[in-house]
């Protein structure tokens, strides 16, 4: 079929529209329309992924750690402590046991009588006591160290020396003991006027026993002797 013509419009007339028939076989055109936009939904991450991010941005805010320097010192380093003071039984008596042969347990009860004669002041019974403690039991290392002691009150200082010698030899390992020998050798020495000597003996009681008073006060003593007076 064919179109027909279109009609002019003339003027004052209204508007007439034509009816175009469409051709066999072909589809009517469809209007097109534009196509809604879509806005993508932000994708959801997961709940571990959220905390990392979370601990992330935390990160981010807390400060950095100021740097120590020497204007601003930190925390001072905990102080090292020494060894412990060590303890000995003041009485000899305490040392024998079932196991102590007679002669030291014999020797050992004279060494204590003439300890107690020295604390009273007694030298002479003191010297007799320990001259027949030593006679009797010759590795008695207590026996000389109170010979020593008991030689020191008197004065006679390298008679003291020599019998702390004999001790010091016997003692072994007894720290307690051998910081009593060099602690009255420092004595012995700062009375003779050698005070070098004296004052590496007290120092080596105090390595032995840290709580050694005798070291201690004479080492004091010597070292605030030898320091410059300030005026």
């Amino acid at each position: 079929m064919l179109a027909l013509p279109a009609l002019a419009s003339a003027p004052g007339c209204a508007t007439v529209r034509v009816y175009r028939p469409v051709p066999a076989g072909r589809a009517a055109p469809v209007p097109q329309t534009a196509a809604p936009t879509i806005t993508p939904e932000p994708e959801s991450k997961p709940a571990l992924e959220q905390g990392r991010i979370k601990e992330e941005s935390l990160k981010e805010k807390r400060p950095a750690p100021q740097a120590r320097s020497k204007d601003r010192p930190g925390r001072p380093a905990p102080v090292k402590e020494g060894p412990a003071p060590l303890t000995d039984d003041s009485s000899l008596i305490a040392k024998i046991t079932p196991r102590t042969p007679p002669q030291r347990a014999a020797s050992l009860r004279l060494t204590e009588e003439g300890r107690k004669f020295i604390e009273s002041g007694d030298y002479a019974k003191a010297l007799g006591r320990l001259e027949k403690t030593i006679s009797i039991d010759s590795t008695n290392p207590y026996g000389y160290y109170y010979l020593a002691q008991t030689h020191f009150r008197l004065g006679r200082h390298q008679d003291s020396l020599n019998f702390l010698d004999v001790a010091e030899s016997l003692l072994g390992n007894e720290p307690f003991w051998l910081a009593e020998v060099f602690a009255l050798k420092g004595e012995n020495f700062r009375a003779l006027g050698s005070l070098e000597r004296a004052d590496s003996s007290y120092a080596e009681a105090l390595r032995l026993n840290s709580g050694n008073r005798v070291a201690a006060d004479g080492l004091n003593s010597l070292r605030g002797e030898n320091q410059p007076s300030s005026r």
